[in-house]
């Protein structure tokens, strides 16, 4: 299994001798509400990485994890939530965990039921934070997500220290020996450069500023397609997509002493440019300012987080928005037509007399309608308008900078394009068509937000359908 991959048993499954001899990774839960213990448990039950379980310890209070911890060092993630027994118990803990206890290692990852507590960026990048999410975001997928990301963060950073002892006390060793025996140094030298080089983990040395590179271990010009004369004569410069990441990252080097994780764009092999996750350390190298950095391609956990995203945000049977996704992006159409003075236009849409054709024909004849009516309206919009489905065999459009009129004759045009749509195949002896029945309404100053935009639109459709189906009517502000 590679090193990014991640499953779930089913209930019958038996696991291997291997993954019951295998330690379980640790998990902290540090929560004062039993019921997300519980069920954090029940998500997670069957969660594998690197074919190792979880094993999960909780605590109730700040206090409580704070003794957990001290009783398990080798604790690897810990899910804080920000408020138990004071407004701050989550990040009081976090600064105890980072600065008196010394634990730089152990991923944390805060959650509140109160998003209006969430932490400001500076105290996330003091306490090393990894994620901050309100309880109601995680869902099975994000939570796995995160977990994923989190433990994934948690061994780069436990192969970085162990690097970084081995590099240390080489060093001190050359240091130690260098006045008494040169030709001894560089053949100590000669033994790091090969250890690093052993190194799983892209590895380079460069100058604090990041002009010069010192030092490259083979994986590292294998990854960006550079060889070591390249990387000494060009620098850092040309491995960034943007430049203004290198310069936060050397940065934050030398003002923090390290950075176990950032998330940046880096340029690779062959003009590929992937998502890295890259860590610092500043240190001196043969008596110069430096900075060890380490960098891993990402770009695989990227594309599964975009698709999760995606997937969180569409309906799976039509391609089109959900509910979900018309809400967010509806909600900031609204804000930007009140910033801007502009107008905006929602339209319903529902399909005449369908019950009758999933009773009729069924289901699968139903799905298919459903997809050709969507696939029809969706035709007929521009790029900025968004078009979800609503639920049943109800859509909705959303048309930004868009007048009633206007609206009205979008609407039209969709009601006539799905009433001269034929469906074949469909098991029955001749082609099919469908109607469709539209409501159309203009944000109005007593809108509240987009539901209420909605809501009229709605009661405009109402109309079409008790007015004979197959229709559009518009609902304006004074009905």
């Amino acid at each position: 299994m590679d090193s990014d991959e991640y499953l779930f048993l089913e209930e019958d499954d038996s696991p291997t001798d291997e993954l019951v001899e295998e330690e379980g990774w640790k998990v902290l839960i540090v929560d004062d509400d039993e019921e997300v213990h519980r069920l954090t448990r029940l998500v997670l039950r069957d969660f594998l990485y690197q074919n190792r379980r979880l094993t999960f310890l909780s605590a109730h209070s700040g206090a409580e994890g704070e003794a957990v911890l001290r009783a398990n060092s080798d604790v690897a993630v810990a899910f804080l939530d920000v408020v138990m027994e004071t407004e701050d118990a989550g990040l009081r803990l976090a600064r105890t965990i980072r600065e008196e206890m010394g634990n730089a290692k152990i991923r944390l990852v805060l959650r509140t039921g109160q998003p209006g507590q969430a932490p400001e960026q500076e105290i996330i990048l003091r306490y090393d934070i990894n994620d901050y999410r309100s309880k109601t975001e995680l869902t099975e997928a994000r939570l796995v997500s995160t977990l994923v990301s989190s433990l994934r963060a948690y061994q780069q950073v436990d192969a970085l220290e162990r690097e970084w002892r081995v590099l240390a006390e080489a060093k001190e060793a050359l240091e130690e020996r260098v006045a008494e025996r040169t030709r001894e140094l560089r053949e100590s030298e000669h033994r790091l450069r090969s250890i690093l080089d052993a190194s799983l983990l892209p590895i380079l040395v460069a100058s604090e500023g990041g002009d010069a590179v010192y030092f490259m271990n083979d994986r590292t010009g294998e990854l960006l397609g550079l060889s070591q004369a390249e990387a000494q004569s060009q620098g850092l410069s040309a491995i960034w997509v943007d430049p203004r990441d290198g310069d936060r990252v050397l940065r934050m080097a030398r003002e923090r002493g390290r950075i176990p994780d950032w998330e940046c764009r880096m340029r690779g092999a062959r003009e590929r440019e992937f998502w890295a996750l890259v860590s610092a350390i500043h240190m001196t190298y043969e008596g110069k300012p430096s900075v060890f950095l380490s960098f891993n391609d990402i770009s695989a956990r990227k594309v599964m987080e975009e698709d999760l995203k995606r997937l969180a945000l569409t309906d799976p049977l039509t391609g089109a928005g959900n509910r979900r996704m018309l809400l967010d992006r509806g909600g900031e159409e609204v804000r930007r037509a009140r910033r801007e003075g502009a107008v905006l236009t929602a339209i319903m849409v529902d399909l005449d007399h369908f019950k009758s054709v999933n009773d009729t024909l069924g289901h699968a004849a139903g799905d298919e309608i459903l997809k050709g009516i969507a696939s029809t309206a969706s035709g007929l919009l521009r790029d900025v308008d968004i078009f979800a489905r609503m639920g049943g065999e109800e859509f909705a459009v959303l048309l930004p900078s868009t007048t009633l009129s206007e609206g009205a004759s979008v609407a039209e045009r969709i009601r006539e394009s799905c009433a001269n749509k034929v469906f074949a195949g469909l098991g029955v002896d001749k082609p099919l068509t469908v109607t469709v029945s539209l409501g159309v309404a203009s944000l109005d100053l007593a809108d509240g937000g987009v539901e209420d935009l909605l809501i009229r639109a709605d009661s405009a459709l109402y109309r079409a359908k008790s007015g004979g189906r197959n229709r559009v009517e518009v609902q304006n502000s004074t009905d």
